[in-house]
C-alpha cells in the first residue's frame, strides 16, 4: 500500500487523465467482448443451419446475443451473402470501435505519464539541490546519477505500460468470465481453476524478486560510482598508469552485478516455466471440458467456438500476471530508492531578508564549538573565540584538520555549530537566510571546479547578464585576461571542458578568482586560492587585488607565508584551537608556530637561491 501511495502521488497531478484514459480502456476490452459473439452467432446462425438444409435454427439466449442477432437480415437460403456480408460489417465496426478506444487511451496515458516523468525528474532534482551540504559529502555523486536516470526511467515505463496493462488485463478476465458465465457458469470456473494458483505463484515470485532486484541496483549503483569517478579522474589515472587497475576494479564490481543478475535468471527460469505448464494445463482442460459439454448437446458449436475465444482472454491476463510482477517489483524497488532522496528533509533556507541588501562585514565568533557526525568525539573546533572588524584582511593558518575550511563553513551555513554563537554585523548568523548569507560571500576555494561551457560563462556565473567589458576587467585583475585572448583560439568563448579540463590548475584558480571578483561580494574569501601559480603571478594577482578587495571583509587560508604576510590579522589554529593571533611582525618575536614555518619556508627559499646563484 505505502508502495502505490507513493506512486499515485508522483501521477496525482493527471490523475484525471488516468481515469479518463482508463474508462477509455475498459469501454475497448468491453467492445472486444463482442468479437466472440459474432464468432458464435456466425457458426450456430449460418454455418450450422445452412450444413443442417434450414432444420436446425439458432436461438438467442442471452441479451447480447438477441441484441446483434436482431441487426442481421433475416434467416433464409437466399440470404446467405446479405448474413455473411452483415457479420463482416459488425465485426469490423466492432473492431474500429475497439482500436478508436485503445489508440486514444494509449495516447492520453502516454502523454500524462511524459509529463509525470518530467515533473518528478525536475522535483528530484531540485530537492538534491536544497539537501545539506552534509548529505552531499556522504552521498556518492554515481549513486544519485544513477537514481536520477535508471529508477526514474523504470517508473515511467511501469506508469506508461504496466497501470494500463493491469487495468485491462483486469477488464478482459473479468469481462470474458462475464461472457462465458451466461454461456455455462460451470464451464466458466472451470475455465478458471488454476487462477488461484496462478496468483500464489506470482506473490511468492515478486517477494524473491523484489529482494533480489533491491540487491542488484546497489550493485549497479557502486558500478555507477566507479564509472563516474574514474571519468572524472581520468588524468591521475593516467598519470599513475593505473588504467588497469581501474578495469580490474570495475571488471570485480561487474561481476557482482552479474552475479546478482544471475540470481535473478535463476529465479526465472524456475518461475517462468512453471507458470506456462499451469497456464497450458488450464487451457486443456478449458478445451476437454468443452468438447465433452458439446458432445453432450450442453453447448452448441457456436457457445463452444466462442468459449474457446474467451478462455484464450482469460490465458492472456494469467500469463502476464508475472510479468506485471516482475516490472511492478523493479519499479517498487525504484521508487523506494527515489523516496530515500525526496524524503530526507531539505536544507532550512528560512531568515531575515536585509533590505540595504549589503553586508558591512563585522564577525565575531563567541565560544564556537563543532564536530562533524562521523566524528562525534572529535571536535573539530573547540570553543574558539575570536572578533573581525569590518574591512578587516584576516589570514587562517594551521596545519591540515586544524578547522580552518570549517569556519568558513560555519559563516555560509553550510553547517551549523553546535555550541555558541557566530555573529555578523552584530546579529546572530541564524537569523540570515542561507540564501541571502551565501549571495553576500565571493569564496575562491583551492580546487577550483569550472563547469563545462564557455570561458566567459564560469566567469559570469554568479552574474549571467554580466556584460563582456565586466568580465574582462575581472578576468584583467585575476591576471587571465592575456592568456584567454593569447592562447586560446575562441578566446572568452572557449569550451573549457568537463571541471576546466582544457585548462591548467593555474588558469583554472584564476578563472575562479575573475569569477568571484565579478560576483561583487560584501565578504572575500580566499582558501589557499593562488597555491596552483608562480611566485611572482601569485604577487601580481595580490596588488591587482588590493583596490578590489578594499575596505572589505577578507579571509585568507593559506600555507605560503608570502600569501599572508601583508593581513591585517593572522590567526594560527591547531586542533581545532586558537594557539596564535596577531600581525605578521608580532608573530616572527615569538617562538611558536608561525615562527617556525616563516624559518623554515625562509631556509628553503635561502637554500633554492644558493644552488640557482651556483
Amino acid at each position: 500500500m505505502d508502495y502505490l501511495k507513493k506512486l499515485f502521488q508522483i501521477l496525482s497531478r493527471w490523475k484525471g487523465f488516468y481515469v479518463f484514459s482508463s474508462v477509455l480502456l475498459i469501454t475497448a476490452t468491453f467492445v472486444r467482448m463482442l468479437e466472440p459473439k459474432v464468432l458464435q452467432i456466425a457458426v450456430d446462425k449460418v454455418i450450422v443451419y445452412f450444413q443442417s438444409g434450414g432444420k436446425i435454427k439458432f436461438v438467442p439466449e442471452d441479451t447480447i446475443t438477441k441484441f446483434l442477432y436482431g441487426l442481421l437480415p433475416e434467416l433464409k437460403f437466399e440470404n446467405l451473402e446479405n448474413i455473411l456480408i452483415s457479420l463482416g460489417l459488425i465485426f469490423l465496426v466492432i473492431s474500429l470501435i475497439r482500436g478508436v478506444l485503445m489508440f486514444s487511451s494509449s495516447a492520453i496515458t502516454a502523454s500524462s505519464t511524459e509529463k509525470a516523468t518530467k515533473s518528478l525528474r525536475d522535483r528530484l532534482f531540485s530537492h538534491i539541490q536544497a539537501l545539506p551540504l552534509a548529505y552531499h559529502s556522504k552521498t556518492p555523486t554515481g549513486e544519485l546519477i544513477q537514481r536520477c536516470t535508471g529508477d526514474v526511467e523504470n517508473i515511467r515505463k511501469f506508469a506508461a505500460l504496466q497501470i494500463t496493462e493491469v487495468i485491462r488485463l483486469s477488464a478482459v478476465f473479468i469481462g470474458a468470465f462475464f461472457m462465458m458465465a451466461t454461456i455455462n457458469l460451470n464451464y466458466a470456473l472451470v475455465t478458471v481453476l488454476l487462477v488461484p494458483v496462478i496468483f500464489l505463484g506470482s506473490v511468492i515470485y515478486f517477494k524473491y524478486e523484489k529482494k533480489i532486484w533491491d540487491q542488484h541496483e546497489k550493485e549497479q549503483d557502486k558500478l555507477s560510482v566507479i564509472v563516474q569517478e574514474n571519468l572524472s579522474g581520468i588524468r591521475v589515472v593516467k598519470a599513475f598508469a593505473k588504467e588497469n587497475y581501474e578495469i580490474d576494479k570495475f571488471t570485480k564490481q561487474n561481476e557482482e552485478k552479474r552475479r546478482w543478475g544471475m540470481k535473478l535468471v535463476k529465479l526465472n527460469r524456475i518461475y517462468w516455466p512453471s507458470s506456462d505448464i499451469l497456464v497450458h494445463t488450464q487451457v486443456a482442460v478449458s478445451v476437454l471440458f468443452g468438447g465433452y459439454l458439446t458432445l453432450t448437446n450442453q453447448l452448441s458449436v457456436g457457445e463452444y467456438t466462442a468459449f474457446f475465444a474467451y478462455s484464450t482472454f482469460v490465458t492472456w491476463p494469467m500469463r502476464r500476471i508475472g510479468q506485471i510482477v516482475s516490472e511492478m517489483g523493479m519499479s517498487t524497488i525504484a521508487l523506494t530508492r527515489i523516496f530515500s532522496i525526496l524524503d530526507i528533509e531539505k536544507e532550512d533556507y528560512s531568515g531575515e531578508e536585509i533590505d540595504t541588501k549589503k553586508l558591512n562585514g563585522e564577525i565575531e565568533f563567541r565560544n564556537v564549538s563543532f564536530k562533524y557526525e562521523e566524528s562525534e568525539k572529535h571536535r573539530v573546533l573547540n570553543d574558539i573565540s575570536f572578533k573581525v572588524k569590518a574591512g578587516e584582511k584576516i589570514a587562517l593558518l594551521g596545519p591540515t584538520g586544524a578547522g580552518k575550511s570549517t569556519i568558513i563553513s560555519l559563516l555560509m551555513r553550510f553547517f551549523e555549530a553546535d555550541s555558541g554563537e557566530i555573529l555578523i554585523d552584530g546579529k546572530k548568523i541564524g537569523n540570515y537566510s542561507k540564501e541571502y548569507l551565501r549571495s553576500r560571500f565571493g569564496v575562491v576555494l583551492q580546487k577550483p571546479f569550472l563547469f563545462s561551457t564557455s570561458i566567459k560563462d564560469n566567469i559570469a556565473y554568479a552574474n549571467p547578464d554580466s556584460h563582456i567589458d565586466e568580465v574582462i576587467e575581472a578576468s584583467t585583475t585575476a591576471r587571465i585576461h592575456d592568456i584567454i585572448t593569447e592562447v586560446f583560439p575562441e578566446s572568452y568563448e572557449t569550451i573549457v571542458g568537463e571541471k576546466g579540463v582544457t585548462l591548467s590548475g593555474g588558469q583554472k584558480q584564476r578563472v575562479t578568482i575573475a569569477r568571484t571578483l565579478l560576483k561583487d561580494p560584501d565578504i572575500f574569501v580566499f582558501d589557499d586560492s593562488t597555491s596552483a601559480v608562480d611566485s611572482e603571478t601569485e604577487y601580481e594577482i595580490q596588488k591587482a587585488l588590493r583596490n578590489m578587495i578594499k575596505d572589505k571583509t577578507t579571509f585568507v587560508i593559506a600555507h605560503r607565508i608570502t600569501s599572508i604576510q601583508d593581513c591585517d590579522r593572522i590567526i594560527i589554529l591547531d586542533k581545532g584551537k586558537i594557539i596564535e593571533e596577531g600581525t605578521h611582525e608580532d608573530l616572527i618575536k615569538t617562538d611558536g608556530f608561525y615562527k617556525k614555518i616563516f624559518d623554515i619556508q625562509v631556509s628553503v627559499e635561502d637554500e633554492i637561491r644558493a644552488e640557482v646563484d651556483n
